[in-house]
């Protein structure tokens, strides 16, 4: 009876192990000097557990940025824990001591919330006295004493890691790459070469248009961390690959003189090309080129005994269903036959489903629309396939059920999924495009009309030469009237998010998203439901809009997409993100007439 009771006793601790959620707020710097932006961070653990983030008003301070959400995971008790971190950049207005207050989430149907985080802002000149103990502030990576090597101190203080979620995966399974610079030098770095990921497709998930810098102390010592980029890389097949190196060459400046100085990292691509900055008197400058380390990825084959023969590749957790955009169609017009598949996966790799479309069906080749969340790992959301098709012949028409084939990963299996069959109604009308019918002329008609325009045509040009003869030394400038498309009201293309600012942050962050989406894809004449956000910032740059308002632009749909994930919410920045989207408005206008 006592080992069944310790045995029970045991398992309901493990169930509640496994369901605990832990929710804390960390702050990576102390203290932070007034103007001074940092980051604070709200950590959940066993984030599937988790919904309705709410953060603090954060109450004299300025938000610089955020929220941004990072998941991965850690090793627990039981196993692989998902972690999620929220994190928002902030600025101190004025020197004291502040608090956080507590962040909140529901989890299993309570309220939680994190612990609140006394901080201490402190004043320039305090900070100097601060550097000169040697603490958290301490800027002596800048003042390059008397015989120290300077090469050593790079070596040191400025370094890239590349980090790989995994090596070893099977084809369609992903492998998340992240390439870091870690920095405490005042150092411009250039990124010469970029990595080849031969055998992978790639999705990008952060670059440096993100500007993502945090905080991060290594044995001890705190630096800045650039994450350069960040990929999923989905193998294409079976085999061994390697992720190529990526170069970084280095400009590294430092003082001949003892400055307290908080150090700075600026990098780019194709920087030195264009640094035309001069250099300072009291500085002296040194080069280094550093790169990451090749990694080799071993992509294992999947089960080839039990495969279906028609497996296209899908790997990941799937469903699939069919709709008609018009269940009855008229003889010869067109219909579109909409196959989404939802889930998780390689969808970027996902290929058109095989439809076995019934005789007297005429049918073309399917176009793509994605709808996926970059930051999820492996990728979500949902992939819609449409396929353009007329019928020849009236009558009821049933199209098959679609068959779909992926493998699982988490239960390694191959798994077959299929639709229902779709009724379809062909009317006997028939769709006619009508004919323009242009009216049969006389010869004689013909001729009148040529004989009325020869005698226009002698009085115009008489009228003309006695215009000119007139008006012969009497010279004037014309006046040259251009007519002008009056500019859009950016208040009337943002309507729909002003009115839902006190709306749920969904809504808010939906009617944002879509308002900004809509006028950028019309005035660039794309497809909104074909293009990606990468190839409608692509497509701006190339129109000529600066680089600052394509970096807003891809901000505020970088946080729409945030905002709608997490249901964070702060009336502050919402407001803040319509006054910059209401300047991308008028600012891409000028460009795109």
């Amino acid at each position: 009876m006592r080992k069944i009771v310790l045995i029970t006793g045991l398992l309901l601790f493990s169930i509640l192990m496994e369901a605990q959620v832990v929710f804390y707020t960390a702050i990576t710097q102390q203290p932070i000097i007034e103007g001074a932006s940092f980051q604070v961070q709200f950590i959940i653990e066993d984030a599937d557990l988790t919904d309705d983030f709410k953060a603090p008003s954060f109450e004299n301070f300025r938000v610089v940025s955020g929220p941004n959400i990072y998941t991965g995971s850690m090793p627990s008790f039981n196993g692989q824990k998902r972690i999620r971190n929220i994190i928002y950049t902030l600025e101190a207005k004025r020197p004291g001591n502040y608090i956080i207050k507590a962040a909140s989430i529901t989890a299993n149907g309570k309220t939680i919330y994190s612990n609140k985080v006394t901080l201490t802002v402190i004043s320039e000149k305090q900070a100097i006295r601060y550097s000169s103990q040697e603490k958290k502030f301490s800027s002596s990576n800048y003042f390059l004493r008397l015989g120290e090597d300077p090469y050593e101190k790079i070596r040191n203080n400025l370094f890239l890691k590349v980090q790989v979620d995994k090596k070893s995966c099977f084809p369609g399974e992903p492998v998340v790459a992240t390439f870091k610079l870690y920095s405490s030098l005042e150092s411009k770095s250039d990124i010469i070469k970029n990595p080849g990921f031969y055998g992978f497709t790639v999705f990008d998930m952060i670059n440096l248009s993100d500007k993502e810098v945090v905080a991060e102390k290594i044995n001890g010592k705190l630096f800045d961390v650039h994450t350069i980029r960040k990929v999923q890389l989905y193998p294409l097949q079976a085999g061994s690959f390697t992720i190529d190196p990526m170069e970084v060459k280095n400009k590294v400046e430092f003082s001949r003189s003892v400055v307290y100085k908080k150090t700075e990292q600026e990098i780019a691509e194709g920087m030195f090309g264009n640094d035309d900055e001069p250099e300072k008197s009291d500085a002296v400058y040194f080069e280094s080129e550093i790169s990451t380390e090749p990694v080799a990825i071993n992509v294992k084959p999947l089960p080839e005994n039990s495969n279906p023969i028609d497996f296209n590749g899908a790997v990941g957790r799937f469903i699939v269903s069919a709709s008609l955009v018009k269940n009855i169609l008229a003889k010869n017009e067109e219909g579109i036959l909409e196959i989404t598949i939802n889930g998780t996966g390689n969808f970027i790799q996902l290929t058109a489903p095989t439809v076995n479309w019934p005789s007297g069906i005429d049918f073309f080749e399917p176009s793509i629309s994605d709808f996926l969340n970059k930051r999820s790992i492996p990728l979500s959301g949902s992939r819609i396939f449409h396929y353009p098709f007329v019928s020849t012949k009236e009558g009821e028409v049933e199209i098959p059920a679609v068959f779909f084939n992926f493998y699982d990963t988490d239960s390694n299996k191959y798994r077959s999924l299929s639709t229902s069959p779709i009724k379809l109604t062909v009317t006997k009308e028939k769709m006619i495009t009508p004919l323009k019918v242009k009216k049969k002329t006389s010869i004689n008609a013909i001729n009148r009309s040529s004989s009325r325009i020869a005698g226009l045509i002698v009085i115009g040009v008489v009228l003309i030469v006695l215009i000119y003869w007139l008006r012969r030394g009497k010279e004037t400038t014309p006046e040259i009237v251009k007519e002008t498309e009056d500019a859009p009201d950016p208040d009337d293309i943002l309507r729909s998010a002003t009115e839902s600012i006190d709306a749920s942050a969904n809504e808010f962050y939906h009617q944002l998203y879509q308002s900004l989406w809509k006028f950028m894809a019309e005035k660039l004449k794309l497809d909104s439901s074909l293009v990606n956000k990468s190839q409608l910032i692509n497509q701006a740059q190339q129109k000529g809009i600066p680089e600052d308002i394509t970096d807003k632009l891809e901000r505020i749909f970088s946080e729409c997409e945030a905002g709608q994930f997490t249901n964070a919410s702060l009336e502050e920045e919402r407001q803040s993100l319509l006054m910059i989207a209401k300047e991308i408005i008028t600012t891409s206008e000028k460009y795109l007439l």
